[in-house]
This record gives C-alpha cells, sequence and structure tokens, in this order.
C-alpha cells in the first residue's frame, strides 16, 4: 500500500512539474528581466531604480489584470481538453484574441495620455517623475499586442502545452538584457538612454516574444490548433462573453490586489525614492520566489480543470494538498537563503552600501510572508479551476479592505514607516491563505464534479 501510494506521489509530481517547470523558466526568465534592468540601472544612480520600480508597479498592475481575465480562458480550455473535446477550444481563443485586444489597445490609450495623472496620484517622486513617465509609455505599447498574447498563451496553458511558453520567455530575457544593455550605457556608439533604454529593452523583447507565441501556433501548429489568421469565429462575441464570466472577477481580483499594493507604493513614495528602491529589489527577490510556487499552483489549476473534464475530481483533490506541501518547501528553501546571506544577495544589484545596510532585515520578513503567501496562491488557483472565481473575487474585496485600512493606521498614526508595509502584507496574506484553504476544504474536498457539457452562453457549470 505505501509503495502504492509513492508511486502515485511521484506520477503527481512528474504530471505537476511537466506543466509547471516551463512557466517557471519563464516566469524567472520575466523576472531577470526586470531584474537586470534594475541592476543595469542601480549601478548607475539609485534614482534610476526608483524611477522604473515607481512605472513598473501601475503598468504590471495593467498587465497582469488583462491576462488575469485570460484565466476564464484557461479553465474553459482545460476543462473541453479534459473532456476530450478539443474541437470546441478554437472558437473560445479567436473570440478572445479579439476582444481582448480591443480592451488593451483603450487601455494603451489611457496610459499614452494620462500617464501623468496616474502617477502623480501615487506619489511618485518629482525629482525621478519624467524618467517614469518615459518608462511607462514606451512599455505600453505592448498592450496592443496582449490580447493576442494572451489567447494564445492561455490555450497553451489550458492544454498542458507549456514549453512554448517557456521558450518565448527565454527568448524575452535574452533580447531584453542586450537590448537594455546597449541602450542603457550607450554602447555601440549608441546614445545613453538610461531609464528610455531600459524601456525600450523591455518593450522590444515583449514585441519578439509574442511573435514567436504567433508564429507558433498559426504557422508551426496550425493543423493542430487550426485558428485562422482572420475570419467571422474572431467577431463571435458569445464565446467571449463565457469567457468573461469566468475571467472577469480573476481580473478584478488582480486589479484589486495590486490596487491595494499600489497604495503601499504610494505610501512609499511619500516617505522617499531611497525607500521605493529598498521595496524595489526586496520585492524583487520576492517576486522571483513567486514565480516557482505560482508555477507549480497554475499547473495544478490545469491539472484540477483536466480531471474535473474528465470525471476524475478525486485526482484533483490529490493534486491540490501535494502541490501545498511542494509550495512550502520551496518557500522555505529561500527564507533560509534570505536569512543566511542577505547583503551577498542585495549587492548583486546595488553598491549602495547605506541603501543595503538597511534593506536587509525587510529581506529577512519578505522570508516569513511568502510562507502563507504560497498557501494563498495554490488555494486561489484550485478554486478558480472549479470555476468558483467569485469567492475568489470577495476573498480581494476583504484583503484590499486589510491592506488599506491597516497601512494607513500603522504610517499615519503610528509612524511606523517602512515596516508598517511588510507588517501590512505578512497579516493580508496569513488571513486570506488560512480563509481560502478552509473554504477549499470545505466546499471542493470531497466533490464529485462531472464532466463538462455544452451549456447556454454565459454558463459553464
Amino acid at each position: 500500500m505505501k509503495t502504492s501510494k509513492n508511486t502515485e506521489l511521484k506520477t503527481r509530481l512528474q504530471q505537476i512539474f511537466y506543466i509547471a517547470l516551463p512557466l517557471i523558466i519563464q516566469g524567472l526568465v520575466f523576472q531577470l528581466q526586470s531584474l537586470t534592468d534594475k541592476a543595469f540601472l542601480g549601478h548607475l544612480d539609485t534614482k534610476y531604480v526608483s524611477a522604473a520600480g515607481a512605472a513598473q508597479m501601475p503598468y504590471v498592475a495593467t498587465v497582469d489584470s488583462v491576462m488575469a481575465i485570460g484565466m476564464g480562458l484557461i479553465i474553459i480550455v482545460a476543462k473541453l481538453y479534459g473532456a476530450g473535446e478539443q474541437f470546441k477550444i478554437q472558437k473560445y481563443v479567436e473570440s478572445t484574441a479579439f476582444y481582448h485586444t480591443l480592451l488593451g489597445t483603450v487601455l494603451f490609450l489611457i496610459w499614452q495620455f494620462g500617464a501623468e495623472s496616474i502617477l502623480t496620484f501615487f506619489k511618485v517622486d518629482q525629482a525621478i517623475i519624467e524618467y517614469s513617465l518615459q518608462y511607462v509609455r514606451i512599455c505600453t505599447v505592448y498592450l496592443i499586442f496582449i490580447g493576442i498574447d494572451c489567447a494564445l498563451q492561455g490555450m497553451l496553458q489550458g492544454m498542458g502545452q507549456t514549453k512554448p511558453i517557456m521558450y518565448a520567455g527565454i527568448i524575452k530575457v535574452i533580447f531584453n538584457i542586450i537590448i537594455s544593455w546597449i541602450l542603457i550605457f550607450g554602447k555601440f556608439g549608441c546614445p545613453a538612454l538610461n531609464v528610455a533604454g531600459a524601456a525600450i529593452g523591455t518593450l522590444a523583447a515583449n514585441l519578439l516574444s509574442f511573435v514567436f507565441i504567433l508564429f507558433y501556433c498559426m504557422v508551426l501548429k496550425r493543423e493542430q490548433f487550426r485558428l485562422h489568421a482572420f475570419d467571422r469565429g474572431w467577431l463571435d462575441f458569445v464565446p467571449y462573453r463565457q469567457v468573461i464570466a469566468l475571467g472577469v472577477p480573476v481580473g478584478l481580483e488582480f486589479l484589486l490586489w495590486h490596487f491595494s499594493n499600489l497604495i503601499l507604493i504610494r505610501f512609499i513614495n511619500g516617505f522617499s525614492y531611497q525607500d521605493m528602491a529598498i521595496y524595489s529589489l526586496t520585492f524583487g527577490f520576492q517576486c522571483i520566489i513567486f514565480v516557482i510556487f505560482s508555477g507549480t499552483s497554475k499547473a495544478t489549476l490545469t491539472l484540477i480543470g483536466q480531471n474535473i473534464g474528465a470525471g476524475h475530481s478525486e485526482n484533483a483533490d490529490q493534486f491540490f494538498y501535494t502541490t501545498i506541501i511542494l509550495n512550502f518547501l520551496i518557500v522555505a528553501a529561500a527564507a533560509a537563503l534570505f536569512f543566511s546571506v542577505p547583503g551577498q544577495l542585495l549587492r548583486i544589484f546595488s553598491n549602495d552600501t547605506a541603501m543595503i545596510t538597511q534593506a536587509v532585515p525587510y529581506l529577512g520578513m519578505i522570508g516569513v510572508i511568502m510562507f502563507p503567501q504560497s498557501m494563498n496562491v495554490i488555494c486561489g488557483n484550485a478554486i478558480r479551476a472549479h470555476d468558483d472565481t467569485r469567492w475568489m473575487l470577495l476573498s480581494q474585496v476583504l484583503g484590499s479592505t486589510l491592506v488599506i485600512s491597516i497601512s494607513w493606521f500603522m504610517v499615519d498614526r503610528l509612524h511606523m514607516g517602512m515596516m508598517a508595509i511588510y507588517i501590512t502584507l505578512f497579516m493580508d496574506e496569513t488571513i486570506r491563505g488560512g480563509i481560502n484553504f478552509l473554504y477549499y476544504k470545505k466546499r471542493y474536498g470531497n466533490e464529485k464534479s462531472a464532466k463538462i457539457v455544452e451549456k447556454p452562453a454565459g454558463s459553464l457549470q
């Protein structure tokens, strides 16, 4: 019996890593892309790091929210794939690509004409705001293409074919490092563009990555995916309505999460741009580890969805608990590293000795915060895989309320400074992680799900 259980556990881990590893590599190279820019800029001037960080936070919030709406497509594709109904996937992908492109274009225009107002609201220091505006206006050009990119990546992830996503990520980071290095420092006769050079490198890398995904799905694998360059199917709003029925709560959830964190950024910008640099660096390390346990959690969402679609919900439950333990081990290893050699890690991205000294205790706090955060992430993905995206939105409403109220009290009334930011993050992740775990265990722990069947528009349950 023990041997049988060990074999089942090994099989589950293999399935998780088969899907997760390419997602993790793709995410890590994305973080490497960001951290490389910060390392280049940080060795020129701390204010450049602050400028890029201040612009990245709200821009990434926009990108993540649009991509999060695409979670609805991933859930639908996973269940259709698990049910052996791949022929239905095409219409969802094409409809999402078209209407998501319209959404991305609208957001691009908002950023182009409203960037200064947005950054001013978040109290970006006047000493760096011009650099931040340069950065965000260049990077947001990618929003025009994000709809198609999101739809194609959502299709691949839902089908468990994540290697192309990984290859796209590798292309992205290689070109970003090369282009940013040339343009930031002014190599090979190019002018030294500093922050603008980092933005151009990021945009060029994102577009090259998108072109690869487009070529793979529309040319190399055209027969397999049966996608058309453009036809009337792209204009059919009914499939997209089903996608957004599941995806909009996820998008709003991510938007709320980012908004509450941007309120924290607003407080930090009110302290000093040096504090913004500290937060940017420590948050960057958090993002690296987040990518790893987020990758395993996304893989589990796909596997849960496929098993529900195939009518094997008991297997879905086992994937959930396996990933909880796996994520805990990942975070424990990272936290040990953050506590043992924090100075050495921080010196990779800055030569400012005073700032590194101030940042050391906050890097340790990041290690602690990630334990409840990893629980929260896997619970969220498991719940969404059951088509329950509204609960996670309600959970995030609670979280955002806590973050805004607690941070305001500790910063404005208790004058706790930067420490208030990290304590707030820990409380938020702990409370929501606990609530979401209990919710999953009570509602879905022993659920027997039937195969997905064709439903009226707007409903997949």
